[in-house]
Protein backbone atom coordinates (compact mmCIF):
# COMPACT_ATOMS: atom_id res chain seq x y z
CA UNK A 1 0.00 0.00 0.00
CA UNK A 2 2.86 2.17 0.88
CA UNK A 3 2.34 5.69 2.11
CA UNK A 4 -1.12 6.73 1.94
CA UNK A 5 -0.09 10.31 1.15
CA UNK A 6 2.37 10.26 -1.37
CA UNK A 7 5.84 8.52 -1.82
CA UNK A 8 6.26 4.81 -1.75
CA UNK A 9 6.91 1.89 0.32
CA UNK A 10 10.46 0.48 -1.05
CA UNK A 11 11.40 -2.32 1.90
CA UNK A 12 8.95 -4.42 0.29
CA UNK A 13 11.04 -3.84 -3.11
CA UNK A 14 14.29 -4.69 -1.38
CA UNK A 15 15.63 -8.38 -2.91
CA UNK A 16 15.42 -10.75 0.02
CA UNK A 17 12.58 -8.54 1.85
CA UNK A 18 10.22 -10.90 3.93
CA UNK A 19 7.13 -9.62 5.21
CA UNK A 20 6.21 -10.95 8.59
CA UNK A 21 2.65 -10.82 10.16
CA UNK A 22 2.40 -12.33 13.50
CA UNK A 23 -0.82 -12.93 14.65
CA UNK A 24 -1.86 -10.17 17.51
CA UNK A 25 -4.54 -9.51 19.83
CA UNK A 26 -7.12 -7.44 18.33
CA UNK A 27 -6.56 -3.71 20.11
CA UNK A 28 -8.80 -3.36 23.05
CA UNK A 29 -10.69 -0.51 24.06
CA UNK A 30 -9.65 1.92 25.91
CA UNK A 31 -10.18 2.56 29.67
CA UNK A 32 -13.73 4.95 29.69
CA UNK A 33 -12.89 8.13 30.52
CA UNK A 34 -15.29 10.00 33.49
CA UNK A 35 -18.08 10.88 32.32
CA UNK A 36 -18.31 14.30 30.33
CA UNK A 37 -20.06 15.25 27.49
CA UNK A 38 -18.02 16.10 24.69
CA UNK A 39 -18.75 19.04 22.39
CA UNK A 40 -19.85 19.03 19.31
CA UNK A 41 -17.16 19.41 16.10
CA UNK A 42 -18.13 23.45 15.67
CA UNK A 43 -18.03 23.87 19.95
CA UNK A 44 -14.92 21.93 19.46
CA UNK A 45 -13.09 24.44 16.25
CA UNK A 46 -14.75 27.36 18.24
CA UNK A 47 -12.89 26.65 21.44
CA UNK A 48 -9.44 25.93 19.91
CA UNK A 49 -10.44 29.20 18.06
CA UNK A 50 -11.16 31.10 21.58
CA UNK A 51 -7.59 29.65 22.99
CA UNK A 52 -5.69 30.80 20.10
CA UNK A 53 -7.03 34.40 20.78
CA UNK A 54 -6.36 34.13 24.51
CA UNK A 55 -2.58 33.25 23.74
CA UNK A 56 -2.81 36.37 21.10
CA UNK A 57 -3.89 38.38 24.27
CA UNK A 58 -1.55 37.16 26.20
CA UNK A 59 -4.15 35.13 28.49
CA UNK A 60 -2.02 31.82 29.27
CA UNK A 61 -3.64 29.44 31.33
CA UNK A 62 -1.44 26.86 30.68
CA UNK A 63 0.70 28.56 33.69
CA UNK A 64 -2.21 27.28 35.82
CA UNK A 65 -1.68 23.19 35.27
CA UNK A 66 -0.28 21.11 37.82
CA UNK A 67 0.63 17.66 37.93
CA UNK A 68 -2.19 16.89 40.00
CA UNK A 69 -4.48 17.53 36.87
CA UNK A 70 -3.80 14.35 36.37
CA UNK A 71 -5.24 12.83 38.78
CA UNK A 72 -8.86 12.65 36.97
CA UNK A 73 -7.72 11.66 33.92
CA UNK A 74 -6.24 8.57 34.77
CA UNK A 75 -9.13 6.53 34.17
CA UNK A 76 -8.91 7.60 30.47
CA UNK A 77 -9.15 10.67 27.77
CA UNK A 78 -11.57 12.53 26.34
CA UNK A 79 -9.58 14.79 23.59
CA UNK A 80 -11.84 17.80 22.38
CA UNK A 81 -9.17 17.93 19.53
CA UNK A 82 -6.51 15.80 16.95
CA UNK A 83 -4.01 18.01 15.51
CA UNK A 84 -2.46 16.84 12.51
CA UNK A 85 0.88 19.44 12.90
CA UNK A 86 4.25 20.10 12.16
CA UNK A 87 7.10 18.83 14.10
CA UNK A 88 8.87 22.28 14.40
CA UNK A 89 9.57 22.93 17.77
CA UNK A 90 8.05 26.72 17.63
CA UNK A 91 4.36 25.32 16.76
CA UNK A 92 3.23 23.57 19.89
CA UNK A 93 -0.42 23.02 20.13
CA UNK A 94 -1.02 23.09 23.57
CA UNK A 95 0.25 26.74 23.37
CA UNK A 96 -0.83 27.74 20.73
CA UNK A 97 -4.36 26.74 21.54
CA UNK A 98 -4.45 27.49 25.41
CA UNK A 99 -4.93 23.91 26.30
CA UNK A 100 -3.96 21.81 29.57
CA UNK A 101 -3.57 18.03 29.67
CA UNK A 102 -5.98 15.79 28.33
CA UNK A 103 -7.85 18.28 25.73
CA UNK A 104 -5.30 17.54 22.38
CA UNK A 105 -4.22 14.48 20.98
CA UNK A 106 -1.18 15.63 18.82
CA UNK A 107 0.42 14.22 15.65
CA UNK A 108 3.44 15.35 14.83
CA UNK A 109 5.94 15.07 11.85
CA UNK A 110 7.73 17.41 9.54
CA UNK A 111 5.43 18.88 6.84
CA UNK A 112 2.31 18.05 8.66
CA UNK A 113 1.51 14.86 6.43
CA UNK A 114 -0.07 11.38 7.06
CA UNK A 115 1.36 8.08 6.38
CA UNK A 116 -0.46 5.13 7.36
CA UNK A 117 0.85 5.05 11.33
CA UNK A 118 -0.50 8.42 11.33
CA UNK A 119 -3.94 7.74 9.70
CA UNK A 120 -4.07 5.14 12.21
CA UNK A 121 -3.73 7.46 15.34
CA UNK A 122 -6.35 9.78 14.12
CA UNK A 123 -8.95 7.10 13.42
CA UNK A 124 -8.24 5.84 16.95
CA UNK A 125 -8.95 9.08 18.22
CA UNK A 126 -12.03 9.50 16.23
CA UNK A 127 -12.92 5.65 16.55
CA UNK A 128 -12.16 5.28 20.21
CA UNK A 129 -11.85 8.54 21.71
CA UNK A 130 -14.67 10.37 20.84
CA UNK A 131 -12.98 12.78 19.19
CA UNK A 132 -15.48 15.16 17.44
CA UNK A 133 -12.47 17.79 15.73
CA UNK A 134 -9.20 17.09 13.47
CA UNK A 135 -6.67 19.82 12.21
CA UNK A 136 -4.47 19.52 9.81
CA UNK A 137 -1.92 22.81 10.61
CA UNK A 138 0.67 24.05 8.81
CA UNK A 139 2.70 27.06 9.53
CA UNK A 140 4.68 29.61 7.22
CA UNK A 141 8.56 29.63 6.87
CA UNK A 142 7.87 25.36 6.93
CA UNK A 143 11.34 23.87 6.38
CA UNK A 144 9.71 20.74 4.84
CA UNK A 145 7.60 22.68 2.56
CA UNK A 146 10.88 25.15 1.39
CA UNK A 147 13.02 21.66 1.16
CA UNK A 148 10.02 20.47 -1.51
CA UNK A 149 10.18 23.88 -3.56
CA UNK A 150 13.74 23.62 -3.78
CA UNK A 151 13.24 20.39 -5.24
CA UNK A 152 10.35 21.47 -7.78
CA UNK A 153 12.70 24.94 -8.80
CA UNK A 154 15.48 22.68 -9.24
CA UNK A 155 17.69 24.20 -6.72
CA UNK A 156 18.81 20.95 -5.07
CA UNK A 157 18.81 17.14 -5.51
CA UNK A 158 16.28 14.94 -3.42
CA UNK A 159 17.80 13.45 -0.43
CA UNK A 160 17.12 9.94 -0.15
CA UNK A 161 16.91 10.11 3.94
CA UNK A 162 14.46 12.71 3.63
CA UNK A 163 12.36 11.61 0.76
CA UNK A 164 9.46 9.74 3.27
CA UNK A 165 9.21 13.80 4.22
CA UNK A 166 9.31 15.83 1.22
CA UNK A 167 7.98 13.91 -1.31
CA UNK A 168 4.23 14.10 -0.36
CA UNK A 169 4.34 17.58 -0.32
CA UNK A 170 5.40 18.25 -4.06
CA UNK A 171 1.82 17.76 -5.16
CA UNK A 172 0.95 20.93 -2.79
CA UNK A 173 3.86 22.84 -4.29
CA UNK A 174 3.19 21.86 -7.76
CA UNK A 175 -0.68 23.06 -7.32
CA UNK A 176 0.15 26.29 -5.37
CA UNK A 177 2.52 27.43 -8.19
CA UNK A 178 -0.13 26.46 -10.89
CA UNK A 179 -2.41 29.39 -9.11
CA UNK A 180 0.65 32.15 -9.69
CA UNK A 181 0.10 33.27 -6.12
CA UNK A 182 1.81 36.39 -5.03
CA UNK A 183 3.76 34.34 -1.76
CA UNK A 184 4.09 30.91 -3.43
CA UNK A 185 6.02 29.66 -0.17
CA UNK A 186 2.73 30.21 2.02
CA UNK A 187 0.39 29.66 -0.79
CA UNK A 188 2.29 26.46 -0.14
CA UNK A 189 1.88 25.60 2.79
CA UNK A 190 -1.62 26.57 3.16
CA UNK A 191 -2.30 24.15 0.34
CA UNK A 192 -0.41 21.11 1.85
CA UNK A 193 -2.56 21.94 4.91
CA UNK A 194 -5.82 21.39 2.67
CA UNK A 195 -4.99 19.22 0.43
CA UNK A 196 -4.31 16.66 3.80
CA UNK A 197 -7.41 17.71 5.34
CA UNK A 198 -9.30 16.90 1.83
CA UNK A 199 -7.91 13.58 1.92
CA UNK A 200 -8.45 12.24 5.56
CA UNK A 201 -11.48 13.26 4.25
CA UNK A 202 -12.17 9.62 2.83
CA UNK A 203 -8.88 7.99 3.91
CA UNK A 204 -10.93 5.61 6.28
CA UNK A 205 -14.16 4.17 6.41
CA UNK A 206 -14.23 5.52 10.27
CA UNK A 207 -13.99 8.76 9.15
CA UNK A 208 -16.13 9.26 6.22
CA UNK A 209 -19.24 7.75 8.92
CA UNK A 210 -18.39 9.50 11.48
CA UNK A 211 -18.03 13.23 8.98
CA UNK A 212 -21.61 11.61 7.66
CA UNK A 213 -23.06 11.62 10.95
CA UNK A 214 -22.03 14.97 12.16
CA UNK A 215 -19.47 13.64 14.82
CA UNK A 216 -16.66 14.98 13.23
CA UNK A 217 -15.13 17.83 11.33
CA UNK A 218 -11.67 17.99 9.94
CA UNK A 219 -10.13 21.19 9.16
CA UNK A 220 -7.01 22.75 7.75
CA UNK A 221 -5.13 24.91 9.24
CA UNK A 222 -2.17 28.10 8.56
CA UNK A 223 -0.01 29.40 11.82
CA UNK A 224 2.00 32.62 11.35
CA UNK A 225 5.03 32.18 12.51
CA UNK A 226 5.64 35.19 13.53
CA UNK A 227 2.31 36.12 15.23
CA UNK A 228 1.33 32.93 16.48
CA UNK A 229 -2.02 33.41 15.31
CA UNK A 230 -3.89 30.77 13.77
CA UNK A 231 -6.06 31.08 10.40
CA UNK A 232 -7.76 28.23 9.48
CA UNK A 233 -8.30 27.48 5.61
CA UNK A 234 -9.96 24.57 5.31
CA UNK A 235 -13.43 23.05 6.57
CA UNK A 236 -15.01 19.92 5.82
CA UNK A 237 -17.97 18.66 7.83
CA UNK A 238 -21.40 16.87 6.99
CA UNK A 239 -22.68 19.01 4.43
CA UNK A 240 -19.46 19.12 2.14
CA UNK A 241 -18.33 15.10 3.16
CA UNK A 242 -20.55 13.90 0.20
CA UNK A 243 -18.77 16.19 -2.14
CA UNK A 244 -15.26 15.41 -1.02
CA UNK A 245 -14.27 12.39 -2.96
CA UNK A 246 -14.10 13.74 -6.27
CA UNK A 247 -11.89 16.92 -4.88
CA UNK A 248 -9.65 14.29 -3.31
CA UNK A 249 -9.36 12.59 -6.97
CA UNK A 250 -8.44 16.02 -8.64
CA UNK A 251 -5.88 17.16 -5.89
CA UNK A 252 -4.03 13.54 -5.96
Amino acid sequence: MGWLFGGRSRDRARPGYTQLAPEAPPISAPPKAPARAQPTPQQALDALKAGNEAFLRGENNLGHVKANDLDELQAGQSPIATIVGCADSRTPPTILFNQGFGRLFSIRVAGNTVDRRGLASIVYAVKHLNCPLVVVMGHTGCGAVAAAEAIVDGRADMDPSLEAMIEPIIPAVLAARRARPANPSAAAVEQNARIVAIKLATADTALVQALAAGRLMIVGAVKDMSSGRVRFVEQIGAAAAVATAPRVAELA
